[in-house]
C-alpha cells in the first residue's frame, strides 16, 4: 500500500456505517410489517411472522451499513493536531502512529491517538500515519501530502473502537441466521452462510485487487461475492436436502456416529393404462381394475406458463383511481399480488368431462384446462362462502369411458 504521508492539520473523516445499519434496521423490520398489514399473513403463525420481522430487519442492516460506510457518506469531523518536532513534509509537522493524535467531533473528551501507521517507514521511533490509516476511534485521515507518499503495509500500535460495535454486528448477524433457520431447512442455512462467506472473502480479495484496499469497489464487491456466494451455496443447500438427509445415531465426539444417507422416495402408483377401443372404434372392457377417472388423474395438475398472466391481465381495470388493480368475478377489486386471488373454470371440469372429456385426447384436455375464455378470478373466501359453486358441487366424475362402453 502507497498513499500521501499525514501531517498536523491535515482532516480525519467518520463514516454513516452505523447510522446506515440503524437506519437500514428499521426500515427493513418496517417494510415487512407493511407488507403483511397490507397483503396478510397467509395463514402464517406468530413465529414464522417474527422470523420474516427479523430477516427484514437483518437484511436492511447489512445494506445500510454498507451504504453508510461508502465514500459519499463520509464526513470531515476534526484534523491532526499534534506532529514530529524534527520531521517536516511539506513544511508541516509529520504525523506518527501512537504518537499524535486528532481531535474527533464525533468522539469529544480528548485527543484521539493516531492507531495506524506504515510497518515499513518510521519516524521517531513510530510508524508513519498516512492517508487511510486510523485513530483509537476508528476516524480515517482523508488527506495529505500531495506530493509525498509514503508505502508499505499497515501496522497498527493502538486498539481501534470500530464505529458499528462488534456486539451489534454480531447481534444483527444472529437475528438473521435465528430467522432463517425458522423459515428455512438448517441445511439450506448452512449451505447458504457457507457460501455467502466463501463469496464475501473472495470478493473483498478480488476489490482489493482491483480497485485498492479500504475503497468503494472493495465493499461492493465484497457485498457483491456474499451475495451470490449464499445464493449458489442456498440453492446446493436445496438441491442436497432433497436428495440426502443427515442422521445421527447415538452419541459421539468423532462426528463417526453422524451418517448422511440418500433420502427414500416414495414410489408413486403406475398409471393406468388409457381405455382401449375394439375394432369398430367402440371401447371395450380390459381386465385390469377399473380406473378411478377425475380431475387429478385426467386434468393438468397446473396452468401452462403465462395462462395466469393473461387473466389477470384480462381483468386489470385500466382507468379510474383503481388502474392496475383487478376486478373478480363478485366485483372486489384488489391488488394484482392479493394472496386471495384464485384462478376458476367457468365451466367446471368436471362438466367438461362428463360431455366431451371423457371421449377426448389428453391434449383436448389441455387445451380446455388452460383456455383462458373459460377462466375468472375469485377470491378464495368468497368461492368457498358460496359452496364452491365454480367446483359443480355434487357433480360426479363418470365412470363410463365412452358412451357406447356396453
Amino acid at each position: 500500500m502507497t498513499a500521501a504521508a499525514a501531517r498536523l492539520d491535515d482532516p480525519i473523516e467518520h463514516s454513516s456505517a452505523l447510522g446506515g445499519l440503524l437506519a437500514g434496521l428499521a426500515i427493513g423490520a418496517g417494510a415487512v410489517l407493511i407488507g403483511i398489514a397490507v397483503i396478510g399473513t397467509g395463514g402464517l403463525g406468530a413465529v414464522a411472522l417474527a422470523a420474516m420481522v427479523g430477516a427484514g430487519a437483518a437484511t436492511g442492516a447489512g445494506i445500510g451499513q454498507l451504504i453508510g460506510s461508502l465514500s459519499f457518506a463520509c464526513s470531515e469531523t476534526g484534523q491532526i493536531r499534534s506532529g514530529s518536532s524534527n520531521v517536516y513534509i511539506n513544511g508541516k509537522p509529520a504525523a506518527r502512529a501512537h504518537l499524535d493524535n486528532a481531535e474527533c467531533s464525533d468522539h469529544p473528551g480528548g485527543p484521539k491517538i493516531l492507531a495506524q501507521g506504515s510497518d515499513s517507514v518510521y519516524i521517531n521511533g513510530q510508524p508513519a500515519a498516512r492517508v487511510g490509516d486510523r485513530t483509537v476511534c476508528d476516524a480515517k485521515i482523508s488527506a495529505g501530502s500531495p506530493n509525498v507518499c509514503i508505502g508499505g503495509g499497515t501496522a497498527t500500535t493502538d486498539a481501534i473502537d470500530p464505529e458499528v460495535p462488534v456486539w451489534l454486528e454480531r447481534s444483527v448477524m444472529a437475528l438473521g441466521l435465528a430467522s432463517a433457520f425458522v423459515l428455512a431447512s438448517p441445511v439450506l442455512v448452512m449451505a447458504g452462510l457457507a457460501g455467502g462467506i466463501a463469496g464475501g472473502m473472495a470478493g473483498h480479495w478480488a476489490g482489493g485487487e482491483l480497485f485498492g484496499e479500504g475503497s468503494d469497489g472493495q465493499k461492493l464487491m465484497a457485498f457483491g461475492g456474499a451475495l451470490l456466494g449464499g445464493g449458489i451455496g442456498a440453492k446446493g443447500g436445496k438441491a442436497f436436502d432433497a436428495r440426502y438427509e443427515i442422521k445421527v445415531q447415538g452419541f459421539g465426539s468423532n462426528l463417526g456416529n453422524v451418517k448422511v444417507v440418500p433420502k427414500k422416495v416414495p414410489v408413486d402408483s403406475p398409471e393406468a393404462s388409457p381405455p382401449l377401443r375394439g375394432a369398430d372404434g367402440r371401447f371395450v372392457r380390459t381386465s385390469e381394475n377399473p380406473v378411478q377417472y377425475n380431475r387429478k388423474s385426467q386434468y393438468p395438475s397446473g396452468y401452462r406458463t403465462g395462462v395466469k398472466d393473461k387473466v389477470l391481465d384480462a381483468n386489470t381495470i385500466q382507468d379510474g383511481p383503481d388502474a392496475g388493480k383487478i376486478l373478480t368475478a363478485d366485483m372486489d377489486v384488489v391488488h394484482r399480488n392479493d394472496p386471495r386471488i384464485t384462478i376458476e373454470h367457468n365451466k367446471p371440469v368436471v362438466e367438461h368431462w362428463n360431455e366431451q372429456g371423457y371421449n377426448s385426447t389428453r391434449a383436448a384436455r389441455n387445451d380446455f384446462y388452460n383456455d383462458v375464455d373459460n377462466m375468472s378470478i375469485r377470491l378464495r373466501s368468497a368461492n368457498s362462502s358460496d359452496g364452491a359453486k365454480m367446483a359443480a358441487d355434487g357433480v360426479r366424475y363418470r365412470q363410463d369411458v365412452g358412451p357406447d362402453y356396453e
